[in-house]
């Protein structure tokens, strides 16, 4: 979608614009932020009543009757801890890794398996790997995208290969960040739901096992946020306590330390983002904290004007050096990826380019 900056438009409410895919404004206002109402309407009892009800049919004892995506973060640490502490289940943890992990990463991922915790860790041939966030970099500018799909594939393989026939992920995204609503009232994923992040994007001919989508026959998949109100500083907070959970000084575009800090390439998928759409990683941090009614629109909007759109110049060698490129070559790829009806080039390194007008 390449909009101009006349057609552009933000809502009303929080920082999301109309060129983020599938968001829909109705009456200047996002699908996130009319979400963000209805939950305060919600039954949460209700809600937590049906998880506990759905966790009594797969309960096993001795043994793992659900399995929980991870990656030693906030979110799946949360769920995990939940599921086994709250609502007494065995849960097997799978992770699978991210393309580039930092050290933190790394620290964290071992912090919550010695919390208490069962983790299966698939490391995917890295020339493999490497091959196809070349591929997705160049074609699409969505480096990470090979994990995004393999996250999805990979617990599912391992219930099916286990006899597990529940799967909790976390939040169910479309509904929360302002995709499609078809999602909003169903309890469990569909294919067609799966489709909706693979974009008719098949990488199994090049990536084989972990990128060849298993049948879904007999397994159950949901999320958490179907269940609970989805908070991401109260599974931080409960991260850090339960789990072992390490924050950082800060992160390149944003004001959070504790959000997405596994994968060295996630700056660069956030900066992709920024250079299609308009929108980076200040903008999804500040839409989460309006949302949850920690942050003003105002407040948000000096953020996001001060740090959307910074390159992470500290990676770029490595970004080169893993993609097997130039800088020459990196940047030719950047360049063919930007939306230039909304942003404008510079000559800065750190924001080589910028939406036309500042956000108002």
């Amino acid at each position: 979608m390449k909009l101009t900056e006349k057609e552009r438009k933000l809502c009303l409410k929080c920082m999301t614009p109309s060129t983020r895919p599938r968001v829909v404004l109705k009456n200047g206002i996002c699908n996130a932020c009319l979400w963000a109402e209805e939950k305060k309407t919600i039954n949460w009892r209700e809600r937590w009543a049906r998880l506990e009800m759905l966790c009594d049919i797969y309960r096993r004892n001795n043994d793992y009757d659900c399995i929980v995506p991870v990656s030693g973060g906030k979110d799946g640490s949360y769920v995990a801890w939940k599921m086994k502490h709250e609502l007494g289940m065995h849960p097997l943890c799978v992770t699978f890794s991210p393309p580039i992990q930092t050290k933190i990463g790394r620290k964290n991922l071992e912090n919550f398996r010695n919390s208490g915790f069962d983790l299966i860790e698939i490391r995917p041939d890295p020339n493999v790997y490497r091959t196809l966030c070349k591929k997705m970099f160049i074609e699409q500018a969505r480096s990470k995208f090979p994990f995004v799909i393999a996250i999805g594939i990979a617990p599912v393989i391992i219930a099916k290969q286990m006899g597990i026939n529940l799967l909790i992920y976390g939040e169910e995204g479309e509904t929360e960040y302002g995709g499609s609503d078809k999602y909003k009232n169903t309890y469990f994923i569909t294919p067609d739901y799966l489709n909706i992040y693979r974009e008719n994007n098949d990488l199994s001919k090049e990536g084989g096992f972990w990128w060849t989508p298993p049948q879904m026959n007999g397994i159950k998949i949901t999320w958490w946020s179907k269940y609970e109100n989805w908070d991401d500083q109260l599974h931080r907070d409960l991260a850090i306590e339960k789990c072992g959970l390490q924050t950082t000084s800060g992160e390149i575009g944003t004001f959070t330390n504790y959000a997405q800090i596994d994968d060295i390439l996630q700056d660069l998928l956030q900066y992709e983002m920024f250079i299609k759409y308009g929108h980076g990683r200040a903008t999804a941090d500040c839409n989460l904290a309006i949302h949850a009614g920690r942050m003003t629109r105002k407040e948000a909007v000096k953020i996001v004007n001060e740090m959307d759109g910074i390159f992470p110049l500290k990676y770029l060698d490595l970004y080169c050096d893993y993609f097997e490129m130039t800088r020459t070559g990196f940047w030719n790829v950047i360049k063919g990826h930007v939306n230039f009806s909304i942003l404008k080039e510079t000559d800065s390194d750190e924001r080589p380019f910028v939406l036309k007008e500042l956000i108002k």
